[in-house]
């Protein structure tokens, strides 16, 4: 499968169960592909794509945005922005490294292909790498085993 940066996708069951991630969202909440994932290419390693969990319980992760600004000043780990119509939250704080044998298929609203607004995809990339950049720093953003997880990637582009 070919995976453009700028679209959401879902994950196959087998990516779940090879990284065996409990802090990982769970696939196909009640018998449907949830949550799908916004994926961006990686800057180190060819083959390697970040996938960002996307919501749609808005309310939820608004108010947790507020609570981390009025604490910090800022929050780069959530960002809320429409896609499909829709306002979604982006969950930079769930988001995990991935390759393309593990993406099962495009997620499409009404048949239809959809790609996140420019704007909104500059957003998300961005603070995505603020996010792993202070990860490599040691601050801990993230609430899967990121690191683990890449390494399982990088093997699994060996095979």
């Amino acid at each position: 499968m070919d995976v453009n940066s700028g679209k959401s996708y879902h994950i196959k069951d087998s990516f779940f169960t090879l990284v065996n991630d409990p802090n990982l969202m769970a696939n196909k909440e009640g018998n449907h592909y949830r949550p799908h994932f916004f994926l961006f290419a990686d800057t180190k390693v060819d083959g390697i794509y970040w996938a960002v969990p996307q919501s749609t319980r808005v309310e939820k992760y608004k108010a947790i945005v507020c609570r981390k600004i009025e604490r910090y000043g800022n929050c780069n780990t959530i960002v809320i922005g429409k896609f499909g119509g829709k306002e979604n939250a982006f969950l930079i704080q769930n988001m995990f490294p991935i390759t393309k044998d593990f993406v099962d298929h495009e997620h499409l609203i009404d048949g239809k292909s959809i790609r996140i607004h420019n704007e909104l995809e500059k957003n998300v990339i961005s603070k995505a790498r603020q996010v792993l950049s202070m990860h490599r720093k040691g601050k801990i953003l993230i609430f899967t085993d990121v690191d683990r997880i890449y390494e399982i990637m990088k093997n699994e582009l060996k095979k």
